[in-house]
């Protein structure tokens, strides 16, 4: 740890070089705008920006990486706050109030906690990083593959108990989105459910998942709404500076908030595989159970906003702890780095924090300098977000409809797509009338290939054997907190009745 602080003056030098710092400018706003467009997550971004770092220095390159990692998890919950379509799955959990606050003239005030609770949790989680990223890391190597089973499984558990007005509408629409993630090759057993139809033989990808069920619905909504008084757009007259006004003493009420969903997010980060998601929906859970009114979740509150996005702009700095400490990369995203680090002659690894320790310096100030400068550039940005929840239903509802369609199309040219986006979108708009959430579905589809995956690799390493479940303590563990957590959820509901 020595060796890591005698290299903080060179280290800082290095951030506030001209050169450095336009380069991160550059990455927050390419990072943001690919984080709000639909289904485009952080991993995307990375993989597009990949060759303007051939010219770049090891130091620059993982700068500009880091900015736009950091600001597409910011960006993802721009369209999830204004429109109802989460940029990244992660921001599907931000759609649960930030939606619902934005339907109440209050969309400035949702972007706003969105953005400075994001910006303390990449901070917050930053200094983690620096001081306990070799102990995080030997944590995160428990989890083989048994254990992600039993991390997808808590996670279905919390998703098909809390999310809806009970858990058996809940569990309903886990199953559907259990059903979409396993339709085509499995990897393991060939073809499943593909009826015939070629276009389905690989799958449902998840950007028409996203589309249909979360963004295809409201579209729906804004082509019936009528022409005139728009009661929506009425809500934001009178009051609207005073209730979109986020000032240090909201922010002080979310403190506890922040904390947890830090810890939360820094955690999961730090464990290979489970991502932004999964540290989102925890956190939000985690929130919802500490409250004394939890009943007030999915109405717009500012605690169902701050929770998911502290935690997922955390497990950035989480996400490096495996990789940098270990080589062994957390997310999608943070492979793309390694492969830019390894590209650069850089190694990672328990000998970078000392081989490389003004590189790993370089890393946690540049998480730091990304993370304010995304606050300016989030602050600029939030006024101009704002208008968009002022324009009238019935003028944004063909433009919505068309970027939708667009979109589905551009994602592989392929006309099947859209079909597919517009019957979800279809069942989500009855399952939505019959009081039915849709969220899990998408929630469940992201976490079945954690699952399904890691449960045959666990058969495989163990030969078939299912006792594998009853000797690992953490699967062990998770399972009985999974089993735990449906018991409670159908406790609560009947105890609502």
């Amino acid at each position: 740890m020595g060796v890591l602080f005698d290299n903080f003056i060179p280290a800082l030098h290095l951030i506030l070089t001209p050169e450095n710092l336009l380069i991160m400018l550059v990455g927050i706003v390419v990072g943001t705008i690919l984080g709000a467009l639909p289904g485009f997550g952080a991993a995307q971004a990375l993989a597009l920006m990949f060759p303007f770092t051939f010219s770049m220095t090891p130091e620059a390159g993982t700068l500009f990486f880091i900015a736009i990692y950091a600001a597409a998890e910011y960006g993802g919950s721009i369209p999830a706050i204004l429109i109802r379509t989460p940029g990244t799955t992660a921001a599907a959990i931000t759609v649960l109030d930030g939606y619902p606050m934005a339907q109440q003239g209050k969309a400035g005030r949702a972007l706003k906690i969105s953005l400075y609770t994001g910006v303390v949790g990449s901070i917050a989680s930053s200094f983690i990083f620096l001081f306990a990223a070799s102990s995080l890391a030997w944590i995160g190597l428990q989890f083989g593959p048994s254990e992600m089973f039993a991390v997808g499984v808590f996670g279905l558990s919390i998703i098909g108990s809390f999310f809806g007005e009970n858990p058996v509408k809940g569990f309903i629409a886990t199953g559907v989105g259990l059903f979409l993630a396993t339709v085509g090759s499995s990897g393991f057993s060939g073809l499943r459910f593909t009826f015939g139809q070629a276009a389905l033989l690989d799958g449902v990808p998840l950007l028409v998942v996203i589309i249909g069920v979360m963004a295809m619905p409201e579209a729906f909504d804004l082509m019936l709404a009528r022409k005139g008084a728009d009661p929506e757009l009425a809500k934001l007259s009178g009051g609207e500076k005073e209730a979109n006004h986020v000032g240090w003493k909201v922010m002080r009420r979310l403190t506890p908030t922040m904390i947890r969903s830090t810890l939360i997010g820094t955690a999961v980060g730090a464990i290979p595989g489970p991502g932004a998601t999964v540290s989102s929906l925890l956190a939000y859970s985690e929130e919802k159970r500490h409250s004394k009114h939890p009943e007030k979740f999915g109405t717009g509150i500012d605690e169902g906003v701050a929770a998911p996005e502290t935690a997922n702009n955390a497990v950035v700095a989480g996400s490096l702890i495996p990789s940098l400490a270990l080589g062994v990369p957390g997310s999608g995203a943070i492979a793309i780095l390694l492969g830019l680090l390894i590209s650069k002659g850089v190694v990672p690894g328990p000998l970078l924090f000392t081989q490389d320790s003004p590189l790993v310096m370089a890393v946690f100030l540049g998480l730091i300098a990304s993370a304010l400068l995304m606050l300016v550039v989030g602050a600029a940005g939030v006024r101009v977000f704002a208008q968009i929840a002022r324009i009238p239903r019935y003028i944004l509802a063909p433009f919505v409809l068309m970027l939708l369609i667009i979109g589905t199309y551009s994602y592989q040219n392929y006309s099947a797509h859209v079909v597919m986006a517009l019957l979800l979108g279809a069942l989500a708009y009855w399952f939505e009338k019959i009081r039915i959430p849709v969220i899990p579905i998408v929630l469940a589809f992201v976490m079945e290939p954690i699952i399904e995956a890691n449960l045959n690799r666990a058969m495989v390493i163990h030969g078939g054997d299912l006792s594998f479940i009853l000797t690992r303590p953490i699967t062990i563990g998770l399972l009985v907190l999974a089993a735990a957590t449906i018991i409670l959820g159908f406790r609560r509901s009947l105890a609502s009745r």
